[in-house]
């Protein structure tokens, strides 16, 4: 007897077999129990007949039924393995209730590689992360299918049309049956979206509609900066978007019935693509009523405020979730009710909105609380930090056990720990677990130490024709131990997990600049929040073919400490700094000789920025006084200055970043002034080492130096400012953000300048230059800055004029 038995999906892959037994209609068989006394295989080349009999199921001495679907399923159950195709299955020999059968079958081909030919590298390598082809599977139709639908769905979302991809085997080897699949592909053209239409809207236009779409846009003539193409997820971001842009003007039963998206001849020999969506724009609510129930820490009128919501409002959807905490979209930080209740440890606290839409175009709403109780903080952990001692991480650590849990702790738990510079900021994610019953929270902080601590500087520039190459080389040991370096410990390279910092550096030049300096820091003295300071430096010019000689040996020790008043954003520190100028020659308002400087400075600041590297919100605000008394033999000035530093998150990664800066250099009589220290703009601090005679504030788009510096000017030399004023406006976007590399581009508008006394202060009289620029930050290097500034203004009486470009270069943070 034959069976050729099967489901109708099955029929395609079942052939009819040869078979010396008369063919008997199964219909006009009563059905009968066998047992399988024997199975012949045929057809396999490189599995044995043990593994298809396996795959079957109709092992030697298991029972069947026939008629019945034991054939059928055995069948089906070669063909699913995807390893076999035409499978068919037949009987031998029958004896009694015993029966032998011989399974026939093709085996499918394994596949030894596959090909992808006629597209770019790059887009090769993409594939291949992609396609899930792997070398000894079986060559089917659905994997084929699988990776021409793949290939096909990469394309689509970059924007290519009318992709094509043909699909043939290349026989490897006959003996294994194996085979190379090559992919010939065609991407097809990335055609650009020139029509962007709407139907059913009554109530907004069509130019309106399409600046809400934000992540798609129509193709005009002035969007030169980027192709307009159609990408299936941006279609999906921009639904989304014009769904939140209507529920934000109160048509909360907005709807898009429809969408078309079709490719068509805009001009002739010219393809383009137009997108249609039919929309339903329903009624404009209006909030009838907002009231609240169950709220007993904090009053109605509290929580109405924060709702910010009156009676006629237009219902906006996004804005009710946002201020009752329930919106999970992207945004920075917010004041919010739900945010309310878990700054005073409401953990549990809940709010049901029961919405209510009446009278045709009003809302009313009811909020009911439950407020519960408040939690305590049971324990605190955190774990990845594999370098850094514990004692560094819980001492930044705002969430203490033992006290009522306050989420805005937390927040800057995370803020701080990212600030170390030890763990990658991103990294950085609370882990709660609440215990409602209980009214406790254990508190988990997940840590990344993968970041390097330590970078290796090494830069060049050009101080001009009397110095000529400068270059500069300098070591950071930003998480250093000095008591396990005192230990003879942990020298694999360098002893660290303490917190403390150490930088050692030299600047150097061929024909006569040299620069020495080392600094030690202890940001928590004995365990208490005090920071101590330890720095030395020795500069050295002498320019070429000139008897100018300029020295500088100076250092400082620095005492500081965190305040709580009138917040603990705040800190003070303490400096007592030695200097000795030793000058000759060349300068004609700076006296020959040595000079000696000793001064002390107190600077106050509030520091609520939340990155180091690339602000995405908070400010500083710094003030400094410095005093050099007239002591016997030391020369004496007294200077002011202060800084305030604004970043604001404007979307996104997208910063605009607000500076403003001045400075004043008086003296407390007129014996043994100081002419040294004084203010000079333009360049960078790498670029301003070899001016260490003056104060030196950098200011992009001016080069800097002994030539090139924004300065008073008295007989044609530049002497100069006791006073400056200085604005930068920065826009800046984080666009690489990986563990090892981020890449920062800017565009930046820098002002400033230096006056010579307080009669010839001008604030708003200033040098401008605008530009762009980029930072690089790479775990090792440290953070590059490199910038192309554009000039507005020249400076008089050199040789820096108006209307040129100036590239600068320099390796360190610019938010210190």
């Amino acid at each position: 007897m034959l069976f050729v038995l099967g489901a109708a999906d099955l029929q395609a892959q079942v052939q009819t077999c040869s078979s010396d037994f008369q063919i008997t209609n199964p219909l006009q068989v009563n059905p009968t129990q066998y047992t399988v006394q024997d199975v012949e295989v045929e057809g396999n080349a490189t599995v044995s007949d043990n593994f298809v009999i396996s795959q079957s199921g109709l092992d030697i001495g298991s029972t069947i039924t026939h008629p019945g679907e034991d054939i059928p399923n055995a069948i089906r159950q070669l063909h699913n393995s995807g390893l076999f195709t035409n499978i068919c299955i037949t009987q031998t020999r029958l004896e009694g209730t015993n029966i032998y059968l011989r399974i026939s079958l093709q085996e499918q081909p394994r596949l030894q590689g596959y090909e992808l030919r006629n597209i770019k590298r790059s887009q090769r390598e993409d594939l291949r992360e992609r396609i899930m082809l792997q070398p000894g599977f079986a060559v089917t139709e659905a994997s084929e299918a699988q990776a021409v639908n793949t290939i096909n769905r990469f394309y689509r979302q970059k924007g290519y049309w009318s992709t094509q991809v043909e699909v043939s085997t290349s026989e490897v080897d006959t003996v294994t049956n194996r085979v190379d699949l090559i992919f010939d592909i065609d991407p097809g053209e990335r055609l650009e979206i020139k029509d962007i239409t709407f139907t059913g809207n009554e109530n907004f236009s069509d130019k309106t509609l399409r600046k809400e779409l934000d992540a798609i846009q129509e193709d005009k003539w002035w969007k030169f900066f980027s192709k307009k193409l159609f990408k299936e997820e941006d279609f999906e971001t921009a639904q989304t978007n014009l769904e939140n842009f209507y529920t934000q003007n109160g048509y909360i039963d907005f709807r898009i019935l429809d969408d078309s998206v079709y490719t068509y001849e805009y001009k002739e020999g010219k393809q383009g693509i137009r997108v249609n969506m039919e929309v339903a724009e329903g009624p404009q609510y209006h909030l009838r009523s907002l009231t609240f129930e169950g709220n007993t820490i904090f009053p109605t009128q509290t929580l109405r405020q924060i709702m910010d919501m009156e009676k006629g409002d237009v219902y906006n959807q996004t804005k009710f979730q946002k201020n009752l905490g329930q919106w999970q979209g992207q945004g920075g930080p917010q004041t919010d009710i739900r945010t309310l209740y878990s700054n005073r440890g409401y953990l549990f606290f809940q709010a049901f909105p029961d919405i209510q839409m009446v009278e045709g175009d009003s809302v009313d709403i009811h909020i009911t609380m439950t407020e519960d109780e408040q939690a305590e903080i049971r324990r605190v952990s955190f774990s990845g930090n594999t370098k850094t001692h514990d004692d560094v991480v819980r001492r930044s650590l705002r969430t203490i056990p033992g006290k009522v849990y306050n989420e805005a702790m937390v927040i800057r738990t995370v803020r701080e720990l990212g600030q170390l510079g030890y763990f990658q900021p991103e990294s950085v994610r609370p882990n709660l677990s609440p215990d409602q019953q209980n009214h406790t929270v254990d508190i988990f902080y997940q840590l990344n130490e993968s970041q390097s601590t330590d970078n290796f500087e090494l830069s060049g520039g050009f101080g001009g024709r009397g110095i000529g190459l400068i270059l500069s080389t300098r070591f950071n040991f930003n998480n250093f131990s000095l008591s396990r370096a005192l230990r003879g410990e942990g020298w694999d390279p360098i002893p660290s997990g303490d917190g403390q910092s150490l930088t050692v550096g030299a600047q150097i030049t061929g024909s006569g600049y040299k620069s020495f300096n080392a600094g030690f820091q202890e940001p928590w003295l004995g365990g208490n929040p005090i920071s101590l300071g330890v720095n030395a430096s020795y500069d050295l010019i002498r320019y070429r073919n000139s008897d100018i000689r300029n020295e500088l040996f100076q250092g400082s020790v620095s005492i500081g400490r965190r305040l709580t008043w009138p917040d603990d954003y705040f800190s003070q520190q303490l400096s007592l700094s030695y200097q000795n100028y030793d000058v000759t020659g060349g300068t004609s308002f700076l006296a020959e000789g040595t000079s000696s400087i000793i001064s002390l400075r107190h600077m106050l600041e509030r520091n609520s920025v939340d990155n180091p590297i690339a602000p995405t919100g908070g400010s500083k605000l710094q003030f400094s006084v410095e005093v050099a008394p007239p002591l016997p033999g030391f020369s004496q000035y007294y200077k002011a200055k202060t800084l305030y530093e604004n970043h604001t998150n404007i979307i996104g990664n997208l910063v605009l970043t607000n500076t403003v800066e001045f400075g004043y250099l008086g003296y407390l009589g007129s014996k043994r002034r100081s002419e040294f220290q004084r203010y000079i703009l333009g360049g960078t601090p790498m670029q301003q080492r070899q001016s260490f005679l003056q104060d030196n504030i950098d200011l992009r788009g001016f080069p800097g130096g002994r030539n090139g510096s924004i300065s008073p000017r008295q007989d044609g030399e530049a002497v100069g400012g006791r006073l400056f004023s200085k604005y930068t406006m920065e826009l800046r976007i984080r666009a690489v953000n990986e563990q090892q590399l981020q890449v920062i581009p800017y565009t930046f508008i820098d002002a400033g300048n230096a006056y010579l006394n307080v009669e010839d202060f001008s604030p708003f009289d200033v040098k401008r230059a605008t530009g762009v620029g980029v930072r690089l930050f790479l775990p090792v290097l440290g953070l590059v800055d490199l910038s192309y500034g554009y000039r507005m203004d020249g400076i008089p009486g050199t040789g820096v004029r108006a209307g040129e470009w100036q590239f600068l270069f320099n390796i360190g943070s610019p938010f210190q």
